[in-house]
């Protein structure tokens, strides 16, 4: 005998990639298992089914299309397969539309081998034939790779600028508070003319001697050039992989669930994030940015922006934040621009928050 795993198709694919990947490592490793996919015309026209399948490695299934809001139809398509020639069907009735939902429990309930579930939140519970009872937990049971790809996204990894946290950027976030405004005006002449290029050191006056001070670890023997590297990490890198390396040494999460500089692609659109990451089942972004008291609003905006999208196209259980080195107390940052970032789903955090403990800030 044989298992059977009926889907129901919609936007919000990860309830349905988590039980998936739940039911055919914990119930059905063993057993023979055939798929079945409930989907409308969007859904096929969006390529969810194809989403899920990749980031289940299912290859062989069937696909029924019915109207979403036709009871009769539902019932009719779902009627032309035969059901008893399996031990167990697991449905998974958290997708579809409501109809869809409701449609198919009433039928799957008139089958005694059926056993139908929805996902509430991130817990699975059993809702036939006992209502309510709980059934999994499912917070854990994917990557960060399989989230992004279960909505139609690849992943571009970024590169780490090699420049070591431990032995530098750990302590140069002191030297950087300390900032004069020369030396504020020489990172912010690299950041408009050089970041990302090659930049021969003598191009700006006073830079041979800011690099000293600072102790900057050049890689260039002649001390003559930065690469586009470390101009990159002047003008603000540093302060992401900071963030970043926080976080693993906080032991919050696992690295394949962290990432920095990425890009995340979809139908010819790029998204980059300073820092991305998936924890128990929710996808946190954070935008760092060392200065937003010039031009804030364009900056919270354009974040604000980001996290719409994000959240329109990568599912519910989203978090995104700003932490920046600007300080709320010297006014660098308004309260009001706080308030209206929260008001669009952006937390802001600034520089008298994110010491010492970004896992607090978070509460993860």
């Amino acid at each position: 005998m044989k298992n059977l795993l009926v889907t129901l198709l919609s936007d919000q694919t990860i309830p349905n990639v988590q039980f998936l990947k739940y039911i055919m490592e914990k119930k059905c490793k063993d057993t023979q298992t055939n798929f079945l996919f409930v989907s409308t015309d969007a859904m096929e026209s969006k390529g969810v089914g194809n989403w899920i399948r990749n980031v289940c490695k299912i290859t062989e299934f069937q696909t029924i299309r019915v109207n979403h809001s036709d009871i009769s139809d539902i019932e009719k398509k779902l009627a032309e397969f035969n059901y008893n020639e399996y031990e167990q069907i697991f449905v998974n009735v958290t997708g579809g539309t409501k109809m869809m939902s409701l449609t198919v429990s009433d039928f799957f309930k008139t089958k005694t081998n059926a056993r139908i579930y929805y996902i509430d939140g991130k817990k699975c519970y059993l809702n036939f034939p006992m209502k309510d009872r709980f059934f999994a937990d499912l917070a854990d049971n994917i990557s960060l790779k399989d989230y992004v790809e279960s909505y139609g996204f690849t992943i571009h990894e970024g590169n780490l600028t090699g420049i070591s946290y431990d032995d530098y950027t750990k302590e140069f976030i002191s030297s950087f508070l300390e900032f004069s405004e020369r030396e504020k005006q020489i990172i912010e002449e690299i950041r408009k003319n050089y970041r990302d290029k090659n930049l021969d050191i003598d191009k700006i006056e006073g830079l041979a001697d800011f690099l000293c001070q600072i102790k900057f670890p050049i890689s260039d023997t002649n001390k003559t050039k930065l690469n586009k590297k470390e101009t990159k990490y002047l003008t603000g890198d540093w302060f992401e992989e900071w963030v970043y390396f926080k976080l693993i040494e906080e032991q919050i999460l696992a690295d394949e669930n962290l990432k920095t500089g990425i890009h995340l692609k979809k139908n010819d659109v790029d998204n980059e994030f300073d820092i991305i990451f998936l924890h128990q089942g929710t996808l946190y972004t954070i935008e760092c940015k060392t200065s937003i008291s010039n031009g804030v609003m364009n900056i919270l905006n354009e974040t604000i922006y980001k996290s719409t999208a994000l959240q329109k196209q990568l599912g519910l259980f989203t978090k995104s934040f700003i932490f920046t080195l600007s300080s709320k107390e010297n006014k660098e940052v308004k309260g009001a621009h706080i308030d209206r970032s929260e008001l669009m789903g952006v937390k802001v955090f600034c520089r008298e928050d994110i010491f010492p403990s970004i896992k607090s800030l978070l509460n993860l």
